[in-house]
């Protein structure tokens, strides 16, 4: 829905510019904020996945803590370490998660604006 809003956004604003650029130009600027919109829906979904990924490692790492709670010093620093590694393990996952969003955000971008750089060098006769 956001993508169609800002598509047709976008149309409005190239409407209203006029005929100074030709149809090429525009069906370009539109190509451009199209792939850019739907590059920023790629991130803002990559970073709440793992945002939600370190959320739970969190969780599961106060979990083991809370249950080694009271428990002798070995047993507690043994839950320590597993809860560290847990939290690291989320951190990793989501750190990862982010990466690939990006890339792919990257990749759409990329092959966005070579579409419209290819449509602005056509010539119209």
């Amino acid at each position: 829905m956001k993508s169609i809003t800002t598509f047709l956004m976008a149309i409005c604003m190239m409407a209203a510019v006029g005929c100074d650029e030709s149809a090429l130009d525009r069906e370009a600027d539109a190509v451009r904020d199209a792939t850019q919109q739907q590059a920023e829906d790629i991130r803002d979904s990559s970073q709440s996945t793992a945002e939600n990924i370190r959320e739970q490692a969190q969780q599961q790492a106060e979990n083991v803590r809370d249950q080694a709670d009271n428990a002798p010093d070995a047993v507690e620093e043994a839950a320590e370490e597993r809860a560290d590694m847990i939290e690291q393990r989320g951190e990793t996952k989501a750190d990862r998660r982010e990466n690939v969003g990006e890339q792919k955000a990257d990749a759409l971008e990329e092959a966005g604006e070579n579409k419209a750089d290819r449509l602005e060098e056509i010539e119209v006769e």
